[in-house]
């Protein structure tokens, strides 16, 4: 006979998500800058949608109408498929392209209507956090 008590089965273990994701996203200086950074881009993203529908359209009032339609299309698009909370979120591999695709349609738009350093800094920028994207670990959905 023994002198310990019967145990209760264990829980089962939580795996413990990948830093940069989660929670875990502001886990280190280098997360938090590439997040800040992210977050500076896709303002500028969708800013500079704006901007090349007000250049395109000519400016004055249907400039402006024409950038707030721009800039409301591109925060619904990303919401629906790009947003880390969107229902419909697009795959890694698939959302990372179409980011990339992005920042630099919209760099070449601002480039092209008189806007280089934004658009020089949406390019550059936003294909620099789609390649640190991709180096970082991926976290299974079904684990995470």
């Amino acid at each position: 006979m023994s002198d310990e008590a019967p145990h209760a089965e264990e829980p089962a273990r939580r795996p413990v998500p990948t830093p940069g994701h989660g929670a875990d996203l502001m886990s280190t200086p280098s997360l938090f800058a590439l997040a800040v950074v992210a977050f500076a881009v896709e303002l500028a993203l969708f800013c500079g949608v704006g901007a090349i529908a007000y250049e395109l359209v000519g400016g004055g009032l249907s400039g402006w109408l024409a950038a707030a339609g721009g800039t409301v299309a591109i925060l619904v698009f990303w919401g629906l498929l790009v947003a880390p909370k969107a229902r419909r979120r697009l795959a890694t591999g698939p959302r990372l392209v179409l980011t990339a695709l992005l920042c630099v349609g919209t760099a070449a738009g601002l480039v092209a209507t008189g806007h280089p350093w934004w658009g020089g800094f949406v390019g550059i920028a936003g294909v620099a956090v789609v390649a640190a994207q991709v180096a970082l670990p991926q976290v299974d959905a079904d684990r995470a």
